[in-house]
This record gives C-alpha cells, sequence and structure tokens, in this order.
C-alpha cells in the first residue's frame, strides 16, 4: 500500500507480521499477536485486506485475511481456509471477489480459485501441479509456477455475485524460471503481464541473481 508497508520478523521467535508507514517514521506495529509464524502474501488492490498464511501446529498452513482499515481494535483476523493440509500463497484477485491459492491436498501442490469472502465453487487452476499464483491486473489471467518450473499463464472467466461462475482456459507454458522454491513467492509480473520479475536459482555460494524477463510472447509457440 502507498503509504504502509508490511512486512515480517522473526524478532519475537516466530515470524509475525509488522506495519509500518511507508516513510519511516513511527514505530512498527505489531499486526497479529498470535504467537505462531505468519506469513504475509498480498495487501489486496483495494487496500482493505492483508492477505496472509499462519503456520497452525495442528493444521499446518492455513490461510487468513487481516482488515487493514479502520481503528485497531476492530481490525481482528479472519480465517479463509483451514484443513489439514497445507493452503498458501493466497492472492485476491484485483477486484477482491475471488481468491487463487496453493494447496497439497491431492498430494501435490496445486493451484486453486474460491470466491472471497465467501461461496459455493472451488476451481483447479493447474493440472499438473503448480504453486505461486499472481493475477494480472485485470483479473482475466492468471499466472503461476508449474511443477515442471515453467512460467504458466491460464486465462479465465469469472462473474462475481450470489451464484458466482468462473470458467480457467487451458494452461500456457511461457518460459522456464528456474526459481527458488520457497514457502512464499519468488516472482512478481506487471499488471498488463508483459514483464516478469524472477529470483532465480543460483549455483555455487553466489547469491541467487533477479532475472527480469521481457517480450516472452515473442518465444511462445502459436
Amino acid at each position: 500500500k502507498g503509504d504502509r508497508i508490511v512486512f515480517v520478523s522473526n524478532r519475537k521467535g516466530v515470524f509475525n507480521l509488522y506495519q509500518k508507514a511507508a516513510s519511516g517514521s513511527g514505530q512498527d506495529e505489531l499486526l497479529v499477536p498470535n504467537g505462531v509464524s505468519d506469513y504475509a502474501t498480498q495487501w489486496s488492490r483495494d487496500g482493505r485486506f492483508i492477505v496472509y498464511f499462519e503456520q497452525d501446529p495442528k493444521n499446518k498452513y492455513d490461510l487468513w485475511v487481516l482488515p487493514a482499515e479502520g481503528a485497531a481494535a476492530d481490525r481482528k483476523p479472519i480465517p479463509f481456509l483451514r484443513t489439514e493440509f497445507n493452503e498458501l500463497q493466497g492472492q485476491l484477485s484485483p477486484d477482491s471477489h475471488w481468491m487463487a491459492f496453493t494447496s497439497d491436498r491431492s498430494g501435490r501442490r496445486e493451484v486453486y480459485v474460491r470466491p472471497f469472502p465467501a461461496g459455493e465453487g472451488e476451481w483447479t487452476i493447474s493440472l499438473a501441479g503448480g504453486e505461486q499464483p499472481r493475477w494480472r491486473g485485470d483479473g482475466k489471467e492468471l499466472f503461476f509456477e508449474a511443477a515442471d518450473g515453467k512460467m504458466t499463464a491460464v486465462p479465465v472467466k469469472a462473474v462475481a455475485g450470489a451464484k458466482p461462475s468462473f470458467e480457467a482456459g487451458t494452461p500456457m507454458a511461457l518460459f522456464d524460471a528456474h526459481m527458488v522454491h520457497v514457502i512464499g513467492f519468488e516472482y512478481d509480473v506487471t499488471a498488463d503481464g508483459k514483464r516478469f520479475l524472477v529470483t532465480t536459482a543460483g549455483s555455487g555460494a553466489a547469491s541467487p541473481p533477479l532475472t527480469v524477463v521481457t517480450n516472452w510472447q515473442a518465444g511462445v509457440k502459436k
């Protein structure tokens, strides 16, 4: 968000979410003092929600949403998805009507979409393994890293409302991402979906470099 930054720190022994003014002034504000580790993945485009996942000792990773507006006493964490499996890497669509996320309920990580904040239906986006979903700025395309390491794009058609409908097209490989495997995100994409900033896996003791991929459409076979 423009005037505030949310970050993660383990200064209290577990990873907690903190908020600070973007100017650097003022004190760090602890957002969720729950005694377990939390990992922020997104501040929604409308500024209303902070999406994060929590490392629950009983339920593994669970998806939560923290309201970002109003008085501090009223900003209570809201559980979005809690199961016996890992649910992580949540990403709200640009209009905040859909939540894309990663789950290993099938035995491997796959990307799914559900209505937000609630509603019927769940849609599988990846076909043979996937994680780290990101939305294009207009909400008409999802990106993720496939199990084979390729950055992948999926066109989507979404209609929110009392009876939400969601249609995902065929995943299309874009380029070899060679990303570092972590529990969070190791890439971002511009709003038009044409440029990617990727943390790639390096070799040896050197730190992995950042790779910017441009004009990737020219390498995609029509």
